[in-house]
């Protein structure tokens, strides 16, 4: 569980809170779907960027687990149409959950977590990300870079209907 110093000097909502209740929420959904269900250490979460190990028929996966975002920081509620990629996190030699040691991303949809294989994630957005264009606002960072004032992370977002292509699977809340 998180503690008040978990949350960082960003954070004026609840963003720390979105985060561990989809954690909480996939965690309990794949043990309904009969994996079994193991949360990484603080290293591993932080540092190579995997929430969970789950594992079922001699099958063992390390996932990342993302909440639904807002676009923007002071937009009230969070939304099902964008997703947010990171590129580079926060810390300086921190290259982001994209590039960590998660096999599969699992994204929270409004009834579902739609699950994808992390490779499958980074060739689509090699594909279709302007890694040349940036731009200073999250409204723009549609399939562009965009990098909050006084940060090191940087981010792009993609359309969640761009993750059908690569579904591994989806599974009901």
């Amino acid at each position: 569980m998180f503690t008040q110093n978990s949350r960082n000097q960003y954070d004026h909502k609840d963003s720390l809170e979105l985060g561990q209740n989809a954690e909480d929420l996939f965690a309990r959904v794949a043990a309904d779907r009969g994996w079994e269900v193991t949360p990484t250490s603080t290293d591993e979460n932080i540092d190579e960027h995997f929430d969970y190990r789950i594992e079922k028929d001699g099958e063992t996966y390390k996932v990342e687990v993302k909440s639904r975002k807002r676009i923007h920081r002071s937009d009230e509620n969070t939304q099902s149409s964008f997703v947010w990629i990171e590129l580079h996190g926060v810390r300086s030699s921190d290259k982001g959950w994209l590039y960590g040691k998660a096999d599969l991303i699992a994204f929270e949809m409004d009834k579902s977590f739609r699950i994808v294989n992390r490779p499958d994630l980074l060739a689509l957005v090699n594909k279709r990300v302007d890694f040349k264009c940036r731009v200073s606002s999250p409204r723009e960072s549609l399939y562009k870079i965009y990098s909050r004032p006084g940060r090191h992370d940087l981010l792009t977002m993609l359309r969640y209907d761009d993750l059908k292509g690569i579904l591994l699977s989806e599974w009901g809340k």
